[in-house]
C-alpha cells in the first residue's frame, strides 16, 4: 500500500471505542480524512497530520440532540457552545410546529423564508457559519399560517392541497419531516383529517411526523391516540416530542403511557418518542390561556385581555393552572426585554410583591399584557419518578433547547438548563442511577436518533461515516447548569470533531465552525 494511502488528517489513539450500536466497547484508534472515518482498529502503522491521545476516555459518535430549537441560533451566535460542550454534533430542529419555512409571504423577519430551498440558499449567500450540524423539520404551524392564516377553522380543499404541495416540495428539497405543535396556535386548530392528510404526504417521502402533543397531562391518552391515528391512517412514522406527564393528577402513570406506546408498535404503527431529563418544562405563558382566546394569534389574545372577554380568560387561566401553590412553580425566564424586573422571579413573587395581589390569574394576565404575550416560563410540573421511569426505557434524548453561547453576558434571558445540560445530565443519571450500560446510553444519543430520523451517515463509528466524533470521560460528564444559573457549560467532554474538523480540543472550543445544514436524501 502506498505511503500516501496510510495518511490521515486526524488519528484518535488509544481510546475505548463505543460505536453507537450498543455493542461492547473495545480499545482502538480511529482515522479521519476529508471529513470521513477512514479506518478503525490498531492504526499504529498509520500517521496523521493531527494525532490526539484518548487513553482512559470513551470515543463515541457525535451526540445527536433529538429535539432542539436552534433553527436560526447561528444568526445570533455561531459557537453553539451550550451544545458542543455536551459533545453534541447534530441537532434536530424546526420542532413543535415552528420552523423558518414555509413562512407566510411578506414576513418582515429575514429568516422567515418561503421554502426550505430558500433557507438553504440564504445560509449560503449570507455567509453563515455554525459549530453544530442542523437537520430541520417543516413546522406545521408555520405552514398552516402561510396557507390558512391564524384562524380556528379547517382548511378548504384547495388550501389543504396547497399545504400538501408546499410540504411535498420542502421534503423533496431535503427537509427531514413534519413537526406538529398541537398545543400552540395555529396548530391547535387542526383536526384529525388535516393531520392524516399531511401524514400521507410525509409517508410518501419516507419521512417522520414529530409532535408536541395536544395534551401532556389530563388528556394524554387522547393525545397519544390522535398521534397514533396519523401513523395508522397514513403509514407515516410518528414521534412524540418531549414525552412527559405535566399535571400532578396524572403523576405515576408513566408505565401505563409507555405500555400504550409499545402497544401501538405491536399493532404496526411506528411510534417513537424523546424526552429531556428534567422535571421542569419551559414554554410560553400564553399556553395557560383558553384555546379560543388564541384564535387569531398573539394579537387576538392581547385584544381579548383588554376587552369584555377578559374575565373569561382569567377564569380559563385560573382553572387551567393557577393557585398559590402552582404559581410558586412558575418561574418567569424571558420578558422579551419589556419587564426585566420579573425575570428570574416566580409568578407568585410577581403577584404578591410587585403587583400586590393574591389573584395569580390576574398576575398572569398582567405579565402577558406587559410582555405583549411573549413571556416564557419554566414550569416545575413533572414527577422525578415518572421522569426516571421513561429514562429507563428505550427513549431518545432531546434538549427542547437552543444552541447558545457560553458567556452569560451574551444571553439576555434565563434559559432552561436543558440547553446546556440535557445530554450530559442523561449520561450522569445513567451512570449514577444505573439506568443502563454506558454502551446503551451512548446508543440512545447516537445510533438511536440517527435511525429514528433516518440520518444515514451519522450516529455510528464505522468506516465511511461522517467524522462526527465525541471523546469524553464517562466518569465525569455532567452538566453544570442549574435553574438559577443556567448559562454554565457542561463538563467531561475532551474533544469534539465535526465533519472531520476539531471543534473542541482539550475541553476548549476552537475557532472551527464546521456545522452543516443537513439534507435528507429524497426518495425517488
Amino acid at each position: 500500500m502506498a505511503k500516501n494511502d496510510l495518511q490521515a488528517d486526524i488519528i484518535l489513539r488509544g481510546g475505548e471505542i463505543i460505536d453507537g450500536t450498543g455493542r461492547p466497547r473495545f480499545a482502538g484508534d480511529i482515522a479521519v480524512k476529508n471529513g470521513k472515518i477512514t479506518a478503525i482498529g490498531d492504526l499504529s502503522a498509520m500517521r496523521g497530520a493531527e494525532e490526539l491521545r484518548a487513553e482512559g476516555l470513551a470515543v463515541a459518535p457525535g451526540f445527536i440532540d433529538a429535539h432542539a430549537h436552534s433553527d436560526t441560533a447561528f444568526t445570533r451566535d455561531s459557537s453553539g457552545a451550550s451544545k458542543l460542550y455536551q459533545g453534541i454534533t447534530t441537532e434536530i430542529s424546526g420542532n413543535c410546529g415552528d420552523s423558518p419555512f414555509s413562512a407566510p409571504p411578506g414576513n418582515a423577519d429575514p429568516w422567515q423564508l418561503s421554502s426550505f430551498a430558500d433557507y438553504l440558499e440564504a445560509f449560503r449567500a449570507r455567509g453563515c457559519r455554525m459549530a453544530v450540524n442542523q437537520a430541520l423539520l417543516v413546522g406545521h404551524g408555520t405552514l398552516r399560517e402561510a396557507v390558512v392564516g391564524k384562524e380556528n377553522r379547517p382548511p378548504a380543499p384547495d388550501e389543504m392541497a396547497e399545504m400538501q404541495r408546499l410540504l411535498r416540495r420542502d421534503l423533496a428539497d431535503g427537509a427531514w419531516g413534519l413537526s406538529l405543535g398541537l398545543e400552540y396556535a395555529p396548530g391547535c386548530f387542526a383536526g384529525q383529517q388535516e393531520l392524516n392528510a399531511l401524514g400521507q404526504t410525509v409517508a410518501e417521502a419516507d419521512a417522520i411526523v414529530t409532535c408536541h402533543m395536544r395534551s401532556e397531562g389530563l388528556q394524554i391518552d387522547s393525545a397519544l391516540n390522535e398521534l397514533a391515528e396519523i401513523g395508522r391512517s397514513s403509514g407515516a412514522h410518528v414521534h412524540a416530542s418531549h414525552l412527559k406527564l405535566d399535571n400532578y393528577t396524572v403523576h405515576g402513570r408513566a408505565p401505563a403511557v409507555w405500555e400504550t406506546i409499545e402497544a401501538f408498535n405491536r399493532k404496526g404503527i411506528r411510534f417513537t418518542a424523546d424526552m429531556y431529563p428534567y422535571a421542569a418544562s419551559s414554554t410560553t405563558l400564553s399556553i395557560r390561556c383558553p384555546r379560543w382566546s388564541l384564535d387569531g394569534g398573539r394579537e387576538a389574545l392581547l385584544r381579548h385581555l383588554q376587552g369584555p372577554r377578559r374575565p373569561e380568560i382569567l377564569e380559563g387561566i385560573r382553572s387551567h393552572y393557577f393557585n398559590a401553590q402552582r404559581a410558586e412553580t412558575c418561574l418567569i425566564s424571558d420578558d422579551a426585554g419589556l419587564w426585566p424586573e420579573i425575570v428570574g422571579k416566580t409568578l407568585r413573587d410577581v403577584a404578591e410583591n410587585l403587583l400586590h395581589t393574591a389573584d395569580y390569574a390576574e398576575a398572569a394576565a398582567q405579565v402577558l399584557l406587559r410582555t405583549q404575550g411573549k413571556a416564557w416560563c419554566v414550569f416545575f410540573v413533572m414527577s422525578e419518578k415518572d421522569m426516571l421511569y421513561f429514562l429507563s426505557r428505550d427513549i431518545g434524548i432531546g434538549s427542547d433547547g437552543y444552541a447558545l453561547p457560553g458567556d452569560p453576558g451574551k444571553v439576555n434571558f434565563v434559559p432552561h438548563p436543558r440547553s446546556y445540560g440535557a445530554i450530559a445530565e442523561f449520561l450522569r443519571l445513567a451512570r449514577e442511577k444505573g439506568l443502563c450500560s454506558l454502551e446503551e446510553a451512548v446508543r440512545r444519543v447516537t445510533g438511536k436518533p440517527a435511525a429514528v430520523f433516518s440520518l444515514p451517515d451519522r450516529g455510528r463509528l464505522a468506516v465511511g461515516m461522517a467524522a462526527d466524533i465525541t471523546v469524553f470521560d464517562p466518569a465525569a460528564i455532567a452538566p453544570r447548569a442549574t435553574y438559577l444559573q443556567p448559562v454554565q457549560l457542561a463538563q467531561g467532554v475532551h474533544t469534539v470533531i465535526v465533519n472531520g474538523q476539531i471543534a473542541l480540543r482539550d475541553g476548549r472550543q476552537t475557532d472551527v465552525r464546521a456545522g452543516q445544514l443537513l439534507r435528507k436524501r429524497a426518495i425517488k
